[in-house]
């Protein structure tokens, strides 16, 4: 699966936005200039004079997209904000949110551009997945530290970049089903998120799915055995006969997963998710 990069915000924000007849893609470009130009006046969050589009730190855009959002509040309530000091003919950008919008499309951006950074370093990596992971989680500062909120904010950006590398290696397929839709592909954990912080990085410990698989793998009524064969839960087969299951659960047991080239699924992994199904 090649990736599909934008250089820049500007890059990102008309291949959004095709249609560059709508206005809209300009509007939020506005948008970024006039919060450039206030920051410029009140340096809340450092910036030195640094254009906000120039910013590569997803945490720093999640406290920013926060703060527009409250002063955009406080602005359509007549009450002392951030968009006091600006220019009265831009009024119209905190009125209608516009300032917001944009800056939640920066943030969109900047998680975008750490996914690929991700799938970068994993494409070129000679590590096992377990190095990688933990390069990963450093280098993108993914940890269970700070507020709920912040942690929200990096569990969010932790499970974005698997999921980009998922796709990669899986070369956005279903392993099971060979459906190549991304918007009905998932990313599953091996070994769930919430239960170790060294595997959440690691593309071993993933399988690209298709909901209604992922959902299954999830609850334990799939697995897959030492060679990669799917295996049903015996609850399933002996509750459900419809046409329905047998189509799309029955007819693929014992079918080996289409496996990547590189950072195949750890059986040290699937050991531990085969103990838990449901039988």
């Amino acid at each position: 699966m090649s990736s599909n990069k934008h250089h820049t915000f500007q890059d990102y924000i008309y291949s959004t936005y095709s249609n560059k007849n709508s206005g809209t893609a300009a509007s939020y470009l506005k948008a970024i200039q006039i919060l450039d130009e206030l920051f410029q006046i009140k340096d809340i969050f450092n910036l030195k004079g640094k254009s906000l589009s120039e910013i590569k730190d997803p945490y720093l855009i999640e406290r920013i997209i926060d703060y527009i959002a409250e002063e955009e509040d406080k602005y359509r309530h007549g009450e002392i904000s951030l968009f006091d000091l600006g220019k009265s003919t831009q009024t119209s950008y905190p009125r209608k949110r516009f300032c917001t919008a944009a800056i939640r499309r920066l943030g969109e951006f900047v998680n975008l551009i750490c996914c690929e950074d991700a799938t970068d370093i994993m494409r070129s990596s000679t590590h096992k997945g377990s190095k990688l992971s933990s390069d990963l989680l450093k280098r993108f500062n993914i940890n269970d530290k700070g507020t709920d909120k912040e942690i929200r904010a990096k569990r969010r950006v932790g499970q974005n970049i698997f999921r980009a590398m998922l796709l990669e290696i899986y070369d956005a397929k279903c392993c099971i089903t060979g459906i190549d839709i991304p918007e009905v592909l998932r990313a599953s954990h091996i070994v769930p998120w919430a239960e170790c912080i060294d595997t959440r990085l690691n593309p071993e410990n993933g399988l690209c799915l298709s909901a209604t698989y992922d959902a299954a793998f999830d609850k334990h009524l799939i697995t897959f055995d030492e060679d990669y064969r799917l295996v049903l839960s015996p609850v399933l087969k002996e509750e459900y006969t419809s046409e329905a299951f047998k189509t799309h659960f029955l007819k693929y047991e014992g079918t080996t997963i289409v496996l990547p080239l590189m950072f195949k699924p750890s059986q040290d992994y699937l050991s531990k998710h085969r103990a838990k199904l449901i039988v």
